[in-house]
């Protein structure tokens, strides 16, 4: 089997620095198919586990798709595996039903998802992290804006992404209309000119990334996550209303297809032992968002510096 020029330069730094050679996958000769959903923490995620497999031997291809259009497609093998964040944990166990699909395990990335605001707003809502404090009056109209007065303005993600601010808004009636935003990127420079500029704002804020991890703001914090409050309105504060909690905290997971897992071994063993941590991509992720470094070129630094963490994966 042919073997990509920077496998073999992998190969001769291996043998030279002690490392054990990896088993090489079969001659596969589809590529393994990965989405980029156009968020930097799963691109990144999912590209280093793809560089690996490719280190392995597999050819890897990556295309454009939004991020719950990713499960469908592991479910019907146009693609091969993706990220899959914890707060849209529904989504994605979903995608397992029959058998197409499966969740393959944690990435050892942590995550944090819900309502953000730079800590600025405080002065205009006192009692902030408190989400009463979004209740008052002279809060939601430092927020208001000339497209959602007399509501406040709620910067949200994607149209695509999983956000229950409707649905918290209205548990916690909170007077805020969210606003779509047309990429990740757009929504954080949305919230962090305005918080640059001193303007109130609040919006969808999640981790890992490196804006919403800085000492600029912080999460509203609302009752703490517990199953119940998605489906069972008798729970929480709102005895008529599911959705009064915070979101749900937790991991990264990686979802594959069933088929691609159950043809290719070596493939499912990398993303068996694939596992990262916070501290590894921080600075990668700044890389990206802040510096403009390519995905590409951000991620190919990143495994040149990192040998001996996925050769591991692979061996």
């Amino acid at each position: 089997m042919k073997l990509h020029a920077s496998t073999g330069l992998a190969l001769a730094a291996m043998a030279l620095s002690g490392l054990a050679a990896p088993a090489f996958a079969a001659d596969r000769t589809e590529p393994v198919i990965v989405p980029l959903v156009s968020d930097t923490p799963s691109d990144v995620i999912a590209r280093i586990l793809g560089s690996t497999l490719a280190e392995a031997g597999y050819r890897v291809d990556y295309v454009q798709a939004d991020y719950t259009a990713s499960f469908s497609g592991i479910q019907t093998g146009d693609l091969h595996y993706t990220i899959c964040w914890q707060s849209t944990w529904e989504l994605c166990e979903d995608a397992t039903e029959g058998g197409k699909a499966e969740n393959v395990g944690s990435t050892g990335i942590s995550s944090a998802e819900g309502w953000w605001y730079p800590l600025s707003l405080k002065e205009h809502c006192p009692g902030l992290p408190d989400w009463k404090a979004l209740k008052e009056p002279a809060c939601i109209e430092a927020l208001a804006t000339a497209e959602t007065a007399p509501k406040a303005r709620f910067v949200e993600g994607p149209a695509d992404w999983v956000m229950p601010v409707s649905e918290m808004a209205a548990a916690f009636d909170i007077d805020v209309e969210p606003i779509p935003s047309g990429s990740a990127a757009a929504m954080v420079a949305t919230i962090s000119a305005a918080a640059r500029r001193g303007e109130p704002v609040i919006g969808w804020g999640y981790t890992p990334h490196w804006y919403f991890m800085s000492d600029e703001g912080e999460f509203v914090q609302f009752p703490e996550f517990e199953e119940e409050c998605y489906t069972d309105p008798a729970w929480g504060t709102n005895p008529d209303a599911t959705h009064d909690c915070g979101v749900k905290t937790g991991s990264l997971w990686v979802y594959a297809n069933s088929e691609l897992l159950a043809e290719e071994p070596e493939a499912k063993a990398i993303m068996d032992a694939f596992e990262l941590s916070d501290s590894q991509l921080a600075d990668v992720f700044r890389s990206i968002d802040v510096d403009g470094t390519p995905l590409e070129d951000a991620v190919d630094t990143w495994m040149a510096e990192n040998e001996e963490v996925w050769s591991a994966w692979i061996n």
